[in-house]
């Protein structure tokens, strides 16, 4: 997959892809995950991004240790 189609920019874009919108409490969860649980995102400037890819991966490795 292209990188522009992998790479999500924003708590926004990345609330989507995992929970299906981008509400507040979503955006909040994508903020949690990343800080408290271990969700793989990276920062360019100030912005929170993340590789579709990688969160897939990150998905299937919980569901795998459950």
């Amino acid at each position: 997959m292209p990188l522009a189609e992998d790479l999500m920019t924003g708590a926004d874009a990345i609330a989507a892809f995992m929970f299906g919108s981008s509400t507040e409490a979503n955006r909040r969860r994508v903020y949690h995950a990343a800080d408290k649980l271990g969700l793989p995102t990276f920062k360019l400037g100030g912005t929170l991004c993340a590789r579709r890819s990688t969160i897939m991966a990150w998905i299937e490795r919980q569901e795998n240790a459950a």
